[in-house]
């Protein structure tokens, strides 16, 4: 039965955007699905990423967020002072270098499609050190790792991507996002589910080349992420119980 406050008004266990308290959330997990937000819950959100990360800014049709990405983004190059490509006022920073140039309170990073021909040990090792070092940067902030949806191998193998960017090596590598994010205990967003067919696949009608996304994907993607939402209280709650 729901609580009633002190104006008899029930409690509905709802923000007031609309976003669920999830008091009872394990990090590590996956965020439970709750009543989808409104692009206010991402003024205070910074995007890590890669081209796919520059879509979901594209073609989403978000209206509110800090993007910070690179075509060809890995992991092994966020603070690589050899690889300063992310612009931020006219200034090219490494990625790191960029993420420390403002306070945000939510950050989401989806890292690894240009990793796949990586170990996947190799790679969980680098994502580890990654979200050290945004916790470091941003110690208040929300820290969301977001699986990765797979490809669409037919498409990517017509257009000529790399052999080893397939459906494989992708789901070991989710292994590892998985791994990380309970190891550092932090949000996880299986993203990769909203963005998957029957056959385990990215949907043809939803990629452009097997590997990045058409304007639905894109708008699926983030209407998973407004769904998927852990509150600063929550997380807060499940750091101090962890």
């Amino acid at each position: 039965m729901p609580e009633i406050n002190p104006d008899g008004e029930q409690q509905t266990g709802e923000s007031s955007s609309g976003q669920a308290d999830n008091a009872d959330y394990v990090l590590g997990q996956p965020a439970p699905e709750g009543e989808a937000v409104d692009d206010s819950w991402f003024e205070d959100a910074v995007f890590l990423g890669d081209s796919r990360t520059e879509g979901l800014q594209l073609y989403s049709g978000i209206t509110t967020g800090t993007f910070f990405w690179e075509w060809g983004m890995s992991v092994f190059k966020v603070d690589d002072t050899g690889h300063r490509k992310v612009v931020v006022n006219g200034e090219k920073m490494t990625l790191m270098e960029a993420l420390s140039t403002g306070t945000w309170n939510k950050v989401y990073i989806m890292l690894g499609i240009n990793d796949l021909g990586y170990p996947a040990q190799s790679y969980q090792e680098a994502l580890a050190e990654v979200v050290d070092q945004v916790r470091e940067i941003q110690s208040d902030a929300v820290i969301y790792l977001q699986t990765m949806p797979p490809v669409n191998e037919s498409l990517a193998q017509a257009n000529g991507i790399a052999y080893y960017i397939n459906n494989e090596n992708v789901k070991a590598f989710n292994d590892a996002i998985t791994q990380v994010a309970q190891e550092k205990q932090v949000v996880l967003l299986d993203t990769a589910s909203c963005l998957t067919d029957s056959q385990g696949q990215l949907p043809a009608d939803m990629s452009s080349d097997g590997v990045h996304f058409k304007k639905a994907g894109y708008q699926t993607w983030l209407e998973y992420l407004k769904c998927h939402t852990v509150s600063q209280e929550a997380y807060q709650a499940a750091v101090e119980a962890a």
